[in-house]
């Protein structure tokens, strides 16, 4: 059941946190959690409060998928029909982070995209093999679990830094593969006025990625 699996029912991150660890404007991931002119969200988050850990390790990656989508052409305020079309061929609830999406999906949504309800899906310029790769490129940082949906993932945010999200491991927090490190944990001690050498060598983590996590989530070089 996955109500009761820690990467559908535990919140890891806030709104904000989220759209900036994965580099999307947060009024962006705010629109996808809440849903266009009140229509149902496009994320699986636990509740509609932008300040609460409410992001799901789900959500996380689904939020990432739909930028995928939408970097490869795809419109997400026309989504959301497509996705109940994809719901349909697929059985599943979760359609932007099955496996499924990447090969099946893609000729899916194309093809409504071709129709009377899914006018507008697709810009015009998109090429249905350009959004296959670009979909493919996003999906290869997602790793997959037995029953087709991810369970761990790495963030294109932090590279060449290795970023990684598990939600069995650090709390579900995004962490430093190599030193094991919370990313939030290097920020929180930059952000306080440490300098980038200080918090490398008391956290052990090595100073290109302190300069990642001050890049990605304080917007700035450390001093």
């Amino acid at each position: 059941m996955v109500e009761k699996d820690l990467r559908f029912s535990a919140g890891l991150l806030n709104m904000s946190d989220a759209s900036r660890y994965l580099g999307i404007p947060q009024s962006t991931f705010r629109n996808w959690a809440r849903g266009y002119d009140r229509g149902q969200p496009l994320l699986h988050v636990l509740d509609p409060e932008p300040r609460r850990a409410n992001v799901t390790f789900i959500a996380l990656a689904e939020a990432y998928v739909l930028e995928a989508l939408r970097n490869a052409g795809v419109r997400p305020t026309k989504i959301r029909p497509a996705l109940r079309r994809l719901q349909r061929e697929f059985g599943r609830e979760y359609v932007l982070v099955s496996r499924e999406l990447a090969t099946d999906g893609i000729d899916v949504l194309w093809d409504f995209s071709r129709t009377h309800e899914g006018e507008g899906l697709i810009e015009g310029s998109t090429g249905q093999r350009v959004m296959r790769e670009i979909v493919e490129d996003y999906l290869a940082y997602l790793s997959w679990a037995r029953d087709g949906y991810p369970n761990m993932m790495e963030l294109r945010t932090f590279l060449p830094s290795k970023v990684v999200v598990d939600p069995e491991r650090a709390f579900g927090q995004p962490f430093f593969e190599g030193s094991r490190t919370r990313v939030g944990d290097v920020a929180a001690m930059l952000k306080a006025g440490e300098t980038g050498e200080v918090v490398a060598d008391e956290l052990g983590v090595p100073l290109h990625d302190v300069r990642a996590a001050a890049r990605v989530l304080l917007g700035r070089r450390p001093a």
